[in-house]
């Protein structure tokens, strides 16, 4: 199965999540953490969003329980070079989660094509996620242990002075 997201607001960076305050503690200020209420604010919106979009698939499709390819889109306003999408990312993810798309964000195995764009004027940012369940075939080789290795790591093993394990059963690639 495929589907196709849209989220419309403010991406906060994962930078911004958890902020330190203070607070009085029997005459002395004691820092603690709280989360950022912004952050909150945009996670509230994206669930709202992304359950409009359930609803429109189908309620009873999700949470998706089987491993899937993510493709993200990021049309930022603005602050296209300044941007790192590396958080932005994180909160994708953290939002498929709580919005109840994806049973867990660990199931996104393969991030197929992640980028940023610059957005259309008028709007915050929008964000555009592609999902499709893997083939149990495409899931199998994600879950199975690397077989070859390009010779080029094996250098850097030696270069390190280390190893790989005599269990292991992984090859060179274009040796044999």
């Amino acid at each position: 199965m495929k589907f196709k997201f849209f989220f419309v607001g403010k991406i906060p960076s994962k930078a911004n999540y958890k902020k330190i305050s203070h607070r009085r503690i029997k005459g002395e200020m004691k820092p603690f953490i709280v989360n950022n209420p912004q952050v909150i604010s945009s996670q509230k919106e994206a669930v709202y969003q992304l359950h409009l979009q359930k609803l429109s698939y189908g309620i009873e499709k999700f949470p998706i329980e089987k491993p899937v390819k993510v493709s993200i889109s990021f049309l930022l306003s603005g602050r296209v070079k300044q941007r790192d999408i590396d958080n932005a990312e994180k909160f994708v993810g953290d939002i498929l989660e709580k919005a109840e798309v994806l049973k867990r964000d660990s199931l996104i195995y393969v991030k197929e094509r992640v980028e940023k764009r610059l957005g259309i004027k008028g709007f915050d940012e929008i964000v555009i996620i592609e999902i499709e369940e893997l083939s149990d075939s495409d899931r199998k080789i994600h879950e199975k242990e690397v077989e070859e290795l390009p010779e080029e790591f094996f250098e850097f093993l030696k270069r390190l002075k280390l190893e790989l394990p005599n269990e292991s059963g992984v090859r060179c690639k274009g040796s044999d």
